[in-house]
């Protein structure tokens, strides 16, 4: 039950996240496919010991499928301006206990 709460709220938060990137970094994606996307890979992720490394390539490969993309630029600088946006959002968070 606890890896369900993990997947859906990474899911949500990481959907959001990655639809603002996309919009700073002008890739054309709907917020639902940043869902599906950010899903697939929180859902990988629970894989032990490669799990981190097969989510990114599911979030590559469902951001490519969806956006029709290129990966580089358009699809691993949206990656980085989504990780960079979480790890100031949970700086921020972190910082109002």
């Amino acid at each position: 039950m606890d890896e369900l709460i993990v997947i859906v709220l990474d899911a949500v938060v990481g959907g959001v996240i990655l639809w603002l990137a996309a919009k700073i970094t002008s890739v054309d994606l709907a917020l639902s496919e940043t869902f599906v996307a950010a899903a697939g890979a929180a859902a990988v992720s629970l894989v032990p010991t490669v799990g981190w490394v097969l989510s990114i390539l599911v979030l590559f490969v469902l951001l490519k499928k969806f956006s029709r993309a290129s990966i580089w630029p358009d699809i691993i600088l949206m990656v980085i301006v989504s990780r960079l946006v979480s790890f100031v959002a949970l700086m921020a968070l972190g910082g109002l206990r």
